[in-house]
């Protein structure tokens, strides 16, 4: 067996009960929880990002097309324009492109009894309202197509949060009132509450309705062909940016713009990407204190040893060959960390995944339990960098062992 190697073994696996054995239990713990804590962390941000992006994106499609607006966050505007079945074809056959539907946006006040809410009414085609609330329903059922298909569907859908408030339910009525700068009355639309929704977008769900989009062109006394925008949903996520520009660029005139819907809500989507910056935070420092601990132990074990540095040096055997028994040593502890914590973080994060354990308050946080994403890559990453930066870095306190002399050695008490 190669000497470095074996001697290596029986320090790390077979030592005597001391100090350092006792240091080298702490650096390996220390390694394992920081593998941990930077595999948790990790899969907390992606998961958590990737969850309410996708929330976004199933209640607001990926890209918008609409008329010019300086501010893209600016959902509610006036601007109109009429559907053109010849540019909804086109914009379907980009490849890349899953589907394409009109939309529009309505305030309203939202009346019951002598409770009066100033609400935004969101109006899609009934086949599109299907498929965009359907994961999110609650209770009821989604708003069915008026028996006669000249006219609109006077069935919405409220969220939870405005359920609550309201104290609206499944089957109740409720008066919309739609306020006109140009008309003195303001115009009256009977609903019935077809069912309740929640996305756990706080947002979203505390100022929306959602109707036929009919019911808004009959309150702007509008054809049916009249629309505020198209959302556009594309089949892969990483490629709306370049959809965005494709489209604006070939597609459309002005005053035509498209949106993306980090454009459109660029403050939630900031926010998302600081949690970026958290976990480089996390991740640095764990790494830090890893390559500390391992550091101390390292020292702790070569001060130990110096007696038999000595007693080997004497014997022949060259300066380096005893720094890479001590290399060897570190080698266990930081592999055994990094599988120990690996696994431990891998089992934390399947359990929480299946049963939830951890709970979030779903109006601040937009989810009611910690979301985790297994990121095989990023784990793969974390746990080659942090034997990397380990290894490289261990062989800096190794060098003592060439200072150490044979004859103090071995009198070294």
């Amino acid at each position: 067996m190669h000497l470095p190697y074996f001697v290596a073994r029986r320090l790390s696996i077979y030592g005597q009960r001391s100090f350092s054995s006792f240091i080298i239990r702490i650096a390996f713990i220390a390694v394992s929880l920081s593998v941990c804590v930077m595999i948790l962390g990790t899969s907390i941000t992606r998961g958590y990002q990737q969850v309410i992006t996708e929330k976004f994106y199933q209640c607001w499609g990926h890209i918008h097309v609409t008329n010019f607006v300086t501010d893209p966050g600016n959902l509610l505007n006036d601007d109109k324009m009429n559907y053109d079945s010849n540019l909804v074809n086109r914009l379907a056959s980009i490849q890349g492109v899953q589907a394409v539907y009109p939309y529009r946006i309505q305030s309203a006040l939202l009346k019951k009894n002598e409770l009066l809410e100033g609400i935004v009414l969101k109006g899609l085609t009934i086949d599109q309202l299907a498929i965009q609330m359907k994961p999110f329903l609650k209770s009821g059922h989604l708003i069915q197509a008026a028996k006669e298909n000249t006219t609109y569907s006077n069935q919405i859908l409220i969220s939870g949060s405005l359920s609550k408030l309201t104290q609206l339910n499944t089957g109740d009525e409720a008066m919309l009132f739609f306020v006109k700068p140009e008309s003195i009355q303001p115009k009256i639309r009977k609903v019935v509450i077809a069912g309740v929704y929640a996305t756990g977008l706080e947002d979203f769900d505390r100022a929306f309705l959602l109707c036929d989009s009919r019911l808004i062109n009959s309150v702007n006394d509008d054809g049916p062909e009249v629309i505020q925008g198209y959302e556009i949903n594309v089949k892969n996520t990483k490629t709306i940016a370049q959809l965005r520009d494709e489209i604006y660029q070939h597609h459309i005139q002005p005053p035509l713009q498209t949106y993306s819907i980090q454009d459109r809500f660029g403050g939630v989507f900031s926010w998302l990407d600081m949690m970026r910056m958290n976990e480089k935070i996390i991740v640095i420092l764990m790494m830090v204190l890893a390559v500390i601990n391992m550091i101390t132990a390292i020292l702790i074990l070569i001060l130990e040893r110096t007696p038999m540095v000595g007693i080997l040096k004497s014997m022949g055997m060259p300066p380096f060959q005893i720094q890479r028994v001590f290399i060897y040593a570190s080698m266990y502890i930081v592999l055994g960390g990094i599988a120990l914590g690996t696994a431990l973080g891998l089992l934390l994060i399947l359990i929480q995944k299946k049963w939830g354990f951890l709970k979030l308050d779903e109006a601040t946080y937009y989810v009611k339990t910690v979301p985790m994403a297994l990121a095989w890559d990023q784990i793969l990453l974390i746990n080659v960098v942090t034997a990397l930066a380990c290894f490289i870095l261990l062989f800096i306190p190794s060098i003592i062992v060439f200072k150490i002399s044979p004859v103090k050695a071995i009198r070294f008490d």
